[in-house]
């Protein structure tokens, strides 16, 4: 079952391991998709990508997220739309596990194993427990192996 929590666009803080962060990416399309008791968090980060002004932050910053993928240590969405219905969501399910999709585009989509929890500001942070392996990647997005060249995550 897909659930949309937001179509429109929301800002997101990113945070990495040796205290790098990046507070100017946007995420769209934020989707939930529920298979038993596990849960799939999609994130579109595309429209960081579609600007003329190539150091503009957004920019910037979703191409650092695509070099550092690896050390993602936390996702913070302020949005409390996107909190609210993802709690709902999470309320629903019977020993429930959340995985986080952050979907770049042409350059890629990372799997991560998170954990949630609100924030007392409002909105959900979303503190990566492990980043998943390619072929999980692959099968989430429902490419076959004619993908076979792209990055490995690990």
């Amino acid at each position: 079952m897909k659930l949309p929590l937001r179509k429109t666009p929301s800002h997101l803080h990113l945070a990495y391991k040796y205290g790098e962060a990046a507070d100017g990416l946007l995420g769209r399309n934020f989707m939930l998709e529920v298979e038993a008791s596990l849960m799939t968090l999609s994130i579109d980060l595309t429209p960081n990508f579609h600007t003329r002004n190539k150091s503009a932050a957004a920019y910037l910053d979703a191409i650092n997220f695509t070099r550092n993928h690896h050390k993602l240590r936390y996702v913070q969405c302020a949005d409390n739309l996107v909190r609210t219905r993802l709690i709902r969501a999470w309320e629903q399910v019977d020993q429930p596990s959340l995985r986080m999709l952050l979907d770049v585009g042409p350059r890629g989509a990372f799997l991560y194993a998170v954990r949630p929890h609100s924030l007392f500001t409002g909105g959900v942070q979303l503190d990566v427990e492990a980043v998943l392996d390619e072929d999980t990647r692959l099968r989430l997005r429902g490419h076959g192996p004619e993908l076979q060249g792209t990055r490995n995550l690990a």
